[in-house]
């Protein structure tokens, strides 16, 4: 029943060239291969090397189909088949009463053919089935020999080209108008090509191929309107397989053909299966229509359900907006209370303490100037020091001292000072935060006060400006030369050194704002001892210093 490619398409007879289907005449053979009655102990006999045996014993012929049939202990059979009957005579002289020789079996094996005979029915068949039948009429449509059941057909062979890639069912207009050739039609059924014949029963249904098969292959009945164009068709077709032409290969399929026994094709079968269409059509009709109105109203209830939400959510939009918006006035409103009542209170703070600010800005300006000045002092006196120890004179005295006074004088006094200096640089450093702070605190008040909110760039800009003008006003003078700075301080210079460091620079004598004594005490120790080892030479830089400090 498979489709099989066809390499001899001589014989070729036209069905139908717009479908390409032609009809192709075919021989079947039986072949019996005589087995010896005793048994070789160790050896068995192949059957494909006997089925090689016969292909080369008819070449050059070819099999289209040999299987092995039966294989029993005295004959093995085999069905085989020629793609035209033309070979049939010396396919059968080659093989009849032949020996054939295996390698592996002493024994000669004799081979026997013929024609299979074909069961295909025959004229006396159908015309005897029909006289014999006591429940058919002769004389009414299809209880006579004029239906001709064709099973085993191709459904893409009687497909049209444009619905080849889809799964579309087989058409009854191109069965039927293949087979009008042989006379005229009075009506066709293609069962496969009905979508209400599975539904009805199997009495109706008039299909006897296996599910399995029913995806590739189909069943048609054709009744003729005369017996004659009957007894053509089925001759026709005897002994004939479905050919298909195709661009690069030709295929072809077996078909069983035989009459209808079953009244499929008559009138009152053919009426009672248009009623029961006709019922299971109105059926699906119905309740397609069901089906529609159920997604229609489903579609209405959801389109209902989204307007609905839609309509929900801009009220809750509308709310939510009603609602921030009720609650940034309110916070907008309590904001304003708080500042009002903020404004009051430091008002109130202002005239019950009599708070000045801008006085309080300018002492810390002082106390940040004090400090500065302490620090000044203490790098001068650091630069002194320094100096000093470079003198010629204290080079030459310097291991005479340091025989009295030992050599961790020098990195003592050299740890007091680095003490001291770290300790005026702390205190700068705090001043300036304590004036930045009241700066700061300044600028809120005044904020608060204000009608409007001063932005923050705006303080930060304040801040950096005031900064920047007490900064200016804490500028000091710079020293160009050491000879310049003892000609105005009163120390005498005989060795120049060059510039002095910026952080070196001191406020001249006399500045009002001179620094403590408590931190300075120690410093004029160690210039007195200096002064005890070094001579008196450096006694006066002991009255610059004291000059300098205010003491």
């Amino acid at each position: 029943m498979s489709i099989q490619v066809c390499r001899d398409t001589s014989d070729a007879v036209a069905l139908y060239l717009p479908q390409r289907l032609y009809l192709k005449s075919f021989a079947k053979l039986n072949i019996s291969v005589q087995l010896p009655p005793h048994k070789v102990h160790g050896k068995s006999i192949s059957n494909w090397d006997l089925m090689e045996k016969l292909r080369k014993m008819i070449q050059p012929e070819n099999f289209s189909i040999l299987k092995v049939s039966k294989h029993s202990s005295e004959v093995i059979r085999f069905d085989a088949e020629l793609e035209s009957r033309d070979k049939l005579d010396r396919v059968l002289a080659r093989l009849d009463d032949r020996v054939v020789q295996l390698n592996d079996y002493p024994d000669p094996l004799k081979v026997r053919v013929s024609e299979a005979k074909s069961d295909f029915p025959s004229r006396h068949s159908w015309d005897s089935f029909f006289r014999d039948a006591t429940d058919m009429d002769e004389m009414k449509p299809g209880e006579r020999p004029d239906t001709v059941h064709i099973t085993n057909l191709p459904i893409r062979w009687f497909v049209p080209e444009r619905d080849l890639d889809d799964d579309a069912p087989p058409s009854e207009n191109i069965f039927k108008k293949a087979f009008e050739k042989y006379g005229s039609i009075r009506q066709v059924d293609v069962p496969t090509a009905d979508p209400f014949r599975m539904q009805m029963k199997s009495a109706m249904r008039g299909i006897s191929i296996p599910p399995q098969e029913a995806s590739l292959y189909f069943e048609g009945y054709i009744q003729y309107n005369e017996y004659v164009s009957f007894v053509r068709c089925m001759d026709a077709l005897r002994g004939k397989k479905l050919l298909r032409k195709g661009n690069d290969i030709s295929q072809w399929c077996s078909i069983r053909v035989d009459f209808d026994k079953t009244k499929h094709m008559t009138d009152a079968a053919v009426k009672r299966r248009a009623i029961v269409r006709e019922r299971l059509a109105s059926r699906q009709k119905a309740k397609e229509e069901e089906e529609k109105d159920e997604k229609e109203r489903i579609a209405r209830r959801e389109a209902k359900e989204r307007q609905k939400e839609t309509i929900s959510r801009i009220i809750f939009h509308s709310l939510r907006h009603k609602y921030e918006q009720s609650e940034r006035e309110k916070l907008l409103k309590m904001r304003e209370r708080e500042e009002r009542r903020k404004k009051k209170q430091l008002a109130k703070l202002m005239e019950r303490d009599n708070v000045d600010l801008n006085s309080k800005v300018a002492e810390e300006q002082k106390k940040l100037l004090k400090v500065q000045k302490k620090l000044q002092a203490v790098r001068l006196i650091e630069e002194l020091f320094k100096r000093i120890e470079l003198r010629p004179e204290l080079q030459r005295n310097g291991a005479h001292a340091e025989r009295y006074y030992g050599a961790g004088e020098r990195s003592m006094r050299a740890r007091i000072v680095a003490k001291y200096k770290r300790q005026q640089e702390e205190a700068v450093e705090a001043q300036r935060n304590n004036l930045r702070s009241a700066l700061d605190g300044r600028i809120v008040i005044r904020s608060a006060l204000e009608t409007k909110k001063p932005k923050r760039d705006s303080s930060i800009s304040s801040v950096s400006s005031d900064d920047s003008r007490n900064y200016k006003r804490i500028k000091v003078e710079k020293l160009t030369t050491p000879e310049q700075a003892a000609a105005m301080y009163g120390v005498p210079g005989p060795y120049s050194f060059g510039f002095l460091p910026p952080y070196a620079a001191v406020p001249p004598p006399g500045y009002p704002y001179a620094p403590q004594s408590m931190s300075i005490n120690t410093v004029i120790l160690l210039l007195n001892i200096y002064i005890s080892f070094r001579g008196t030479y450096f006694k006066s830089i002991h009255k610059v210093v004291w000059s300098i400090l205010h003491i």
